[in-house]
């Protein structure tokens, strides 16, 4: 009878160790923090395979080739993130500042894109807003660099924009920018944003939209419309 408990309780032992040895192999959804190496080896594959498109910009207010109304804060829909911070010269991303949810995927997010010269200001509308705000504050007004928002994120709706940019825009007197990725030959993943992936080889346009000021009174509804409607003027899906 003994000898049978005793066999019993083996059994479960190995049984949790067994469970516990398959939660150890896939440890990175347990971790708060993605390995440098990891991060370090996704951004070298992102550049690589942004190095196959035939990249098409369209910049008709020359914000690459002048710099002109810099800084600003930049505005683009959040399943584009992926493959902006590859196109975008590496002049720009180093006088520039993205902003990152709190959460573990941002986090994610956040030690993979500084890997591309890219500052990095972590919070969203839910965790860390007031901070999040005070360091977007700093990042233009004191180091004088852009910062880039995926005004629908982190948690969507999908292609609705959220308040958090207009009032930064008025605060620091800077103006918005609408911009996007456009690849009519993608994947698009089921998440929330349905994420873009372009296929290798296949053409990627890089846009840039008109930069617009936002009046101390103006009224942030008005102006929220104004930005969804240029954001969706210069995506294409």
């Amino acid at each position: 009878m003994y000898f049978r408990t005793f066999l019993k309780r083996g059994v479960k032992k190995r049984k949790k160790s067994m469970s516990a040895g398959k939660r150890r192999i896939f440890t990175l959804k347990n971790k708060r923090h993605m390995p440098k190496w990891i991060a370090f080896l996704a951004a070298c594959l992102c550049r690589l395979w942004a190095w196959t498109f035939r990249v098409e910009v369209v910049d008709s207010h020359g914000f690459l080739k002048d710099g002109r109304r810099w800084p600003l804060v930049a505005a683009i829909w959040h399943n584009r993130l992926l493959f902006f911070a590859p196109l975008i010269p590496s002049e720009i991303l180093k006088k520039s500042a993205v902003l990152i949810s709190a959460s573990r995927d941002g986090e994610y997010v956040s030690t993979f894109i500084r890997f591309f010269g890219m500052n990095v200001v972590r919070g969203s509308s839910s965790r860390g807003g007031v901070k999040a705000l005070l360091d977007m504050i700093n990042v233009i007004e004191e180091d004088h660099q852009s910062v880039v928002l995926t005004v629908d994120g982190p948690r969507g709706p999908k292609y609705e924009p959220h308040h958090g940019i207009i009032g930064l825009a008025q605060k620091c007197g800077v103006p918005i920018m609408a911009a996007s990725v456009n690849a009519k030959h993608r994947w698009t993943l089921r998440s929330w944003d349905g994420l873009q992936i372009p296929y290798p080889f296949s053409k990627v346009q890089l846009v840039f939209g008109k930069p617009f000021d936002v009046p101390i009174d103006a009224n942030d509804q008005a102006m929220l419309e104004r930005l969804k409607n240029e954001l969706m003027a210069v995506t294409e899906d």
